[in-house]
């Protein structure tokens, strides 16, 4: 998957981002209890959207389609 499409699902769904070390980014849930930690450029791999997803447990289900 690529960095742009699953940020683009994070930020519709209420998620935001801040840098986190070299070229992660740090991801925020809409209720700001649950972190992501996503590579920034280029492809994503499966394991990073599965552990992403798992994470991010207060987002509906589906909402990455």
């Amino acid at each position: 998957m690529k960095y742009r499409d699953l940020a683009s699902a994070l930020t519709r769904n209420g998620c935001r981002s801040r840098p986190g070390k070299g070229d992660h980014e740090k991801w925020f849930c809409p209720c700001g209890k649950h972190i992501a930690v996503v590579t920034k450029p280029g492809e994503v791999s499966p394991g990073v959207v599965a552990d992403t997803m798992k994470k991010l447990t207060c987002l509906p289900k589906g909402w990455l389609q």
